[in-house]
C-alpha cells in the first residue's frame, strides 16, 4: 500500500513539474514577441498537458498579461502591412485564421491608414511592372490586378493605383 502511495505522489509531483515547466516556457515565449491564444495552444498541444491544463495555462497567461488578443491583432496588422506589404483583405484573413475575435480585428484595422495601403501597393506594382515582360498592355494590366489581389488588396485599391498613366 505504501508503494502505491509513493507512486501516486511521484506522479503528482511529476505532473506539477511538467505544468511549471510549460508555464515558464510559455511565459518566456510570450515575452519574446506577441502571441495569440491559438499560437500558444498549438505549441501546448504538442506537449503532454491535458486539454483542461492547456485551458488553465492559457487563462493564466491572459490574466498575467502575456497574451492579449487586441495587442496581438494591432501588432499583426502593423507588421504584415509595413514589413510584408500585405493588403487589408489578406491581413484580415490572417487574423481570422488565427481565431482572433472580430471586434479585435476591426479595432486593429482602424490602426492601418488607407493612404499607407495605397502607397505600399503603388510601390509593389511599380516593382512588378518592371519585372513583367508582357508586351500586351491589357494582359500586363490583368497580371498586375492578379498580383495586387494576391497581396490582399481590394479591386478598388488596385484600380485606383492602376489609373495612373505609368502602368499602361
Amino acid at each position: 500500500m505504501s508503494e502505491q502511495k509513493n507512486h501516486k505522489e511521484k506522479e503528482a509531483q511529476s505532473a506539477k513539474e511538467r505544468w511549471q515547466k510549460q508555464v515558464s516556457r510559455m511565459m518566456a515565449l510570450c515575452s519574446r514577441g506577441e502571441k495569440c491564444r491559438q499560437d500558444i495552444r498549438r505549441k501546448l498541444i504538442k506537449s503532454d498537458l491535458l486539454e483542461e491544463e492547456i485551458e488553465e495555462l492559457l487563462t493564466l497567461l491572459e490574466k498575467e498579461g502575456f497574451i492579449d488578443e487586441q495587442r496581438y491583432a494591432i501588432a499583426y496588422v502593423r507588421d504584415k502591412t509595413r514589413l510584408l506589404g500585405w493588403g487589408p483583405v489578406k491581413v484580415m484573413a490572417g487574423l481570422r485564421n488565427k481565431a482572433i475575435p472580430e471586434k479585435c480585428i476591426q479595432e486593429a484595422m482602424k490602426e492601418a491608414d488607407d493612404q499607407h495601403y495605397i502607397e505600399v501597393l503603388q510601390a509593389a506594382l511599380q516593382k512588378k511592372t518592371a519585372q513583367l515582360k508582357e508586351p500586351h498592355p491589357i494582359k500586363r494590366r490583368e497580371k498586375l490586378v492578379r498580383f495586387g489581389l494576391g497581396r490582399g488588396y481590394t479591386y478598388e485599391q488596385i484600380y485606383k493605383v492602376l489609373k495612373q498613366d505609368h502602368y499602361n
